[in-house]
């Protein structure tokens, strides 16, 4: 059952294989957790700092947990990994976003202390849920500057005049993104090149022990 942000708590624990397991909820952990899936980690690097970043208390199935992780900052919706796992890499390039919390943050600031009065710099981490802060993120009005980039860097040029998306185009390359693939991929990725490293690395040993004997 979908929660109600208005009528529900919002949680702060999971249940991996049965078991409750407190999960770090504050808006900042979640940032965090953006952050380091878009850096240079390798995947088993990631998908431990994901148990880490999130877990006091890691559970011991792996895979579970790292899905209510996904579910937790996705906000309660449902993602199914295992029904991506044939997307192609030129099709996980097309699941994109349109901010970046390291790239964004001076103008996500901004937009916050200039529409909410709220001071992200200074507010305690546990006054703020993360899915409290995406959705006042979602809901910032057309006219702040951080809508207006996410807006320049996904719009539909078609149809408009050659100096408009001329205009769109200059403005897309200065707000350009370093990367822009959604975090859902990037587990999914890091998911499959696990799992292809600890099949060549079965192989190896299964190999090197067969010319043993």
């Amino acid at each position: 059952m979908d929660v109600n942000i208005i009528l529900d708590w919002l949680p702060k624990t999971v249940i991996v294989r049965g078991v409750e397991y407190q999960i770090r909820s504050d808006f900042r952990t979640s940032i965090l957790f953006e952050t380091m899936m878009r850096s240079n980690l390798s995947s088993w690097e990631k998908l431990n700092q994901i148990l880490r970043i999130y877990y006091p208390v890691i559970p011991s199935d792996r895979q579970e947990a790292i899905q209510k992780a996904l579910w937790f900052y996705n906000c309660g919706k449902e993602k199914n990994l295992e029904a991506e796992k044939n997307k192609t890499r030129e099709k996980f390039r097309k699941d994109r976003v349109s901010y970046s919390f390291e790239q964004d943050a001076p103008y996500i600031y901004a937009a916050f202390m200039e529409v909410y009065k709220i001071n992200l710099q200074r507010i305690p981490s546990k006054e703020l849920h993360w899915w409290e802060f995406v959705a006042l993120f979602d809901s910032l009005p057309d006219d702040c500057k951080i809508r207006k980039i996410m807006y320049w860097r996904t719009c539909d040029t078609s149809g408009m005049s050659r100096k408009e998306i001329q205009r769109i185009n200059e403005l897309r390359k200065t707000f350009e993104l370093k990367d822009d693939v959604s975090v859902e991929a990037k587990v999914t990725l890091a998911q499959r090149n696990q799992k292809m490293q600890d099949y060549v690395k079965q192989r190896f040993r299964e190999v090197n022990g067969g010319g043993l004997q």
